[in-house]
């Protein structure tokens, strides 16, 4: 999707999925983003719009931005 809309080269790693063992609410998919580019997980900020996401960035000690409370405050 990201190659589809041309802003792929905006994200200096992606991660999906398919690139982790373990599903959210595991803290897999942001741990293994913020070892792709070289950041302490205390120093990341993560967004997410599922409470089993939230829960996972919590769990990899991020600080959890809810994009759904962004969106509701837009309305």
């Amino acid at each position: 999707m990201l190659e589809h809309l041309g802003i792929r080269h905006l994200f200096a790693a992606v991660v999906t999925s398919e690139d982790v063992v373990h599903q959210k609410p595991a803290p897999d998919i942001f741990l293994e983003a913020a070892r792709r580019i070289g950041v302490p997980p205390e120093s990341c900020r993560a967004y997410e719009d599922t409470d089993l996401g939230l829960q996972a960035i919590r769990a990899a000690r991020m600080e959890a931005v809810d994009v759904r409370s962004l969106i509701a405050q837009g309305k």
